[in-house]
């Protein structure tokens, strides 16, 4: 079935970051100019922050230029000898990222990041990301228009603090008409907590407020043009109707998706019954009953991925006293996993899609071991819950392992001029940059146990090392680990990051739209894939797994579950040199 159509070195008066080593060279077919490169070189935007309770008005400059010898070069630089702010390294990160997946624009490219003043906030994420889109179209950012908010990887703009302070600021700073907010902001928390109408802060010096739930449309708005609509499938304004998990005819059920199926929520069942945790007991069974749902209707792949979920969640509930030895089994077995890759790189879409798996699991599995030693010795209250979650992912892998057997060799031809090392070493950095900005604010506190993102989180970045010596020889298990490491620091950061509602306000058609928006962005990356004639049958389950999951509890976050589908998809998009038209 197709899919439905529907994140440094200090130096006197300026601080500059440079991250380099990336050796990227494709294109998808399109851009600004014949070759792919970008039509403009430099452009000045505004960026809102909020310093110490105080709004601010700074502006960014932004270049880029094609890169000697080319290599990806990202420097960040500010008027200020105190370093880039972690959560500001991020921000950039992730809109480079999102800026070249979405448009698939050429990453050998020299991009510099000035900005005047020092800001640490997620806030100038969303801009960062316009000015890109801007560079890369060639187009004119219009003078007047400023636009505070976050970016996700797959083009959400993302809700932020303070945004009274700034709209205050910048009607004291003078030179804007119109701010963008990202949507259900309109009415936002100051910093004491109350609520605040911006639209009546903004008419005080003259100026207007607007939602945005996209780059694409905060770029309509800041440039005046469209975006290629094939290219940024702008959902209606709120209210939009959500997503449904299914939306075409049912597919068969593969007697290879009903074993993985049966496996998991077996390994659920079975830890359920010795479940002490009784809030992740609850919503592990959730994730069960949303697996027989999928199945019902005849997604195995995505009953797979709930499956699979439930698992995780009914084995942390039962963690409880660990056996060392059963962790460094685990550990010497995910080893073995990846090491296998080296000598089975796939040769098909639909090959290279289960290994995106089986890596992303046996990675998991491998991290989230060498982290339980290390808290498990340290007396931590996460190394239980750790242990208990290496060894469900490593029987995910090994389910996985089974499937890629079962399903075959499958279609869709790889390119081999992809240069996997390049986009590697791209989504590598963006982890390292997000997984900075949270343990920056994250502090010392340590991991609490069931916060199960945390704990991957802080896995990953424990086995970092030892991952990426595993895939120093091996391109297609380096951007296979890159890739699962990048999509297990968004929801961590995302919740983190998440700012209070107003009493009064309701956010539900705010986070409806950006559900539409992640689900809409994933099933296009999905449908380019199906055009090329591949299955891709996991990261289809990805996807109505995580529609499914955020149409159930359409909160605030909810739509981070589209990083993984929407990255996976995208990943093998450019392994398989895929075009856009």
């Amino acid at each position: 079935m197709r899919a439905r159509g529907v994140a440094a070195t200090a130096l006197a008066l300026a601080c500059t970051l440079v991250l380099t080593g990336c050796d990227l060279g494709f294109s998808l077919g399109f851009g600004g100019k014949s070759d792919g490169h970008f039509e403009g070189s430099e452009l000045t935007v505004p960026v809102l922050y909020v310093s110490g309770g105080k709004g601010g008005v700074a502006s960014q400059r932004i270049t880029a230029e094609a890169a000697d010898g080319g290599d990806l070069r990202i420097d960040i630089t500010e008027n200020d000898v105190s370093g880039v702010a972690p959560v500001t390294q991020s921000a950039t990160w992730t809109a480079v990222t999102a800026a070249t997946l979405l448009t698939g624009a050429r990453p050998d490219t020299a991009y510099t990041f000035g900005f005047d003043a020092r800001i640490n906030t997620p806030a100038a994420g969303a801009v960062t990301a316009v000015g890109v889109l801007a560079l890369y179209y060639g187009t004119e950012v219009q003078p007047g228009v400023a636009l505070a908010g976050g970016v996700t990887p797959f083009g959400t703009v993302s809700p932020v603090a303070g945004l009274p302070e700034q709209v205050s600021a910048a009607i004291e700073a003078g030179g804007i008409d119109t701010i963008l907010v990202p949507a259900g902001q309109r009415i936002a928390a100051d910093a004491d907590g109350r609520p605040v109408d911006l639209d009546q802060v903004a008419a005080t010096g003259g100026m207007t407020i607007t939602e945005v739930a996209d780059v694409a449309s905060a770029y309509a708005i800041m440039t005046g043009e469209e975006l290629p609509e094939a290219v940024f499938p702008t959902p209606a304004a709120s209210p939009t109707p959500l997503p449904t998990a299914t939306g075409g005819p049912a597919e068969a059920e593969t007697g290879a998706f009903a074993a993985a199926v049966d496996s998991a929520l077996a390994r659920a069942d079975a830890s359920l019954g010795a479940a002490i945790d009784a809030s992740l007991a609850e919503r592990s069974r959730v994730a069960g009953d949303r697996a027989r749902a999928l199945r019902e209707t005849g997604e195995g792949s995505g009953a797979f991925a709930a499956a699979a979920s439930a698992a995780d969640l009914a084995a942390v509930a039962a963690a409880d006293s660990v056996d060392s030895a059963a962790v460094d089994a685990t550990r010497a077995a995910a080893e073995q996993i990846l090491m296998d890759a080296a000598r089975d790189a796939p040769d098909t879409l639909d090959v290279a899609d289960v290994s995106l798996e089986v890596l992303g699991a046996a990675a998991d599995a491998y991290a989230l071991a060498a982290y339980a030693q290390t808290a498990l010795a340290d007396g931590e209250e996460a190394g239980p819950p750790a242990a208990a979650l290496a060894q469900s992912s490593l029987a995910r892998a090994q389910e996985g392992v089974d499937l890629r057997d079962a399903l075959g060799t499958g279609a869709g031809a790889l390119s081999r001029d992809a240069d996997l090392d390049g986009l590697g070493s791209l989504l590598r950095r963006a982890a390292i940059a997000a997984t900075d900005a949270y343990v920056s604010r994250a502090g010392e506190a340590p991991v609490r146990a069931g916060d199960l993102p945390a704990v991957r989180l802080a896995a990953f970045d424990a086995a970092r090392e030892d991952l990426e010596a595993f895939a120093a020889d091996d391109a297609w298990l380096g951007l296979a680990l890159a890739t699962t490491s990048f999509s297990r620091t968004v929801p961590p950061l995302v919740a983190q990051q998440s700012v209070r509602v107003p009493d009064g306000v309701d956010p539900t058609a705010a986070v409806r739209q950006r559900i539409a928006v992640g689900d809409e962005y994933a099933v296009r990356a999905v449908d380019a894939l199906a055009d090329a004639g591949a299955d891709v049958a996991l990261v289809r389950g990805a996807l109505a797994d995580a529609t499914a999951t955020a149409t159930a509890a359409p909160a605030p976050g909810a739509s981070a579950v589209y990083a993984t589908p929407f990255l996976r998809a995208r990943v093998l998009a450019f392994a398989a040199g895929v075009e856009r038209e």
